[in-house]
């Protein structure tokens, strides 16, 4: 086999068109790497509101923990009341 060449075999369903991709689908490509960084950039917006919202919620959780904390005194002084 040294020195000689072989015939590549392409699929039944080869575009000829697709040869030179870098003439032909240079445009789209483009645009598919625009439209790409798009998206990541709108993708970095929305996991920075998730970290915000995510915060303030369990800030709030914090908060009713703290609040029912102190509630609970005043519940078991209410409960030991005899009912009149």
């Amino acid at each position: 086999m040294d020195g000689q060449l072989l015939q590549a075999c392409l699929p039944s369903h080869f575009l000829p068109e697709l040869a030179s991709p870098g003439e032909n689908l240079s445009p789209e490509v483009d645009e598919l790497r625009a439209e790409f960084h798009r998206l990541q950039a709108e993708n970095r917006g929305f996991r920075q509101q998730t970290a915000h919202w995510k915060s303030r919620h369990r800030d709030n959780l914090n908060r009713v923990n703290a609040l029912e904390r102190k509630v609970e005194p005043t519940l078991m002084v209410f409960r030991a009341l005899p009912a009149a």
